[in-house]
């Protein structure tokens, strides 16, 4: 899960650019800078129930961007709903982590070997429904 602490930070540095020039993008980057700091201290503490809340938060505020903002911000959304296939996993909730997992591979998921080897997952591997979308990315 702390690869999309990084990624997040990456957009922000990428996109800081663009900081100033398009109002929609600086909003968003404000948000997501402010979430990134929270996510910081939810691993730290590893409270896995903020963490999901937090990556909910990421994908509420993303929905809510115009499509430039959406464009800009899409690569990182793999990321999120895959952290959230994880912690979905990690309480037992499959039905969860398979849909969360479907939404990660929709916005470009696609390291099988990381999906495969990662002990988050360990439960939703379990589901026949998970492994025939992680085959999908084989």
């Amino acid at each position: 899960m702390k690869r999309i602490a990084t990624a997040l930070a990456a957009l922000l540095l990428a996109a800081g650019i663009s900081w100033g020039q398009d109002p929609d993008l600086t909003g968003f980057l404000e948000q997501l800078e402010n979430v990134n700091g929270r996510m910081a201290t939810a691993m730290n503490n590893d409270d896995k129930e903020e963490m999901e809340n937090l990556y909910t938060e990421i994908v509420v505020m993303y929905e809510q961007q115009p499509g430039s903002v959406k464009k800009t911000a899409a690569p990182i959304m793999g990321g999120v709903w895959y952290n959230l296939a994880c912690l979905r996993s990690l309480r037992g909730d499959t039905d969860g982590a398979v849909d969360a997992f479907k939404q990660a591979l929709g916005y470009g998921w696609n390291d099988y070997a990381y999906t495969m080897n990662d002990p988050d997952l360990k439960t939703a591997r379990e589901d026949p429904r998970f492994m025939a979308l992680a085959e999908s990315i084989r």
